[in-house]
């Protein structure tokens, strides 16, 4: 009698089994959806801040202050306007400059005299 009672628990945990068997699958690629979601998410997000300052840049370029400041920035002029351009020092130059200036500093204070007593106690040896 013992065997008898004993198959329908091993039946019942064989088809409990097969169950957990075959719903492992579909979870797993839930799960995995789920993550591929959450990724997909945070690169539309990086993508609409993206377009969101491209959009910005195609604002600023179509103002013609704008274009103009960039323009005379690569060294472009309206006609009928002088360019002029500033070269900065030459080696020799800043040398020279460097040279003025530290002859323009004063020199460095003079150390101070000893006290009375210093020079007392270096003459009797004791300093």
């Amino acid at each position: 009698m013992p065997r008898s009672g004993l198959a329908p628990v091993v039946a019942v945990f064989l088809i409990l089994g097969l169950i957990a068997a075959i719903a492992i699958e579909p979870a797993r690629q839930l799960l995995a959806q789920r993550d591929r979601i959450n990724g997909m998410s945070s690169e539309l997000e990086e993508l609409a801040a993206t377009n969101r300052a491209l959009e910005a840049r195609i604002d600023r370029l179509q103002d013609p202050d704008y274009i103009e400041q960039e323009a005379r920035e690569v060294g472009l002029v309206r006609p009928g306007e002088t360019t002029y351009v500033v070269m900065p020092p030459g080696r020799k130059a800043r040398l020279a400059k460097q040279r003025k200036l530290r002859a323009k500093s004063p020199p460095p204070p003079a150390p101070p005299e000893p006290a009375f007593v210093d020079q007392l106690l270096t003459f009797i040896g004791l300093g």
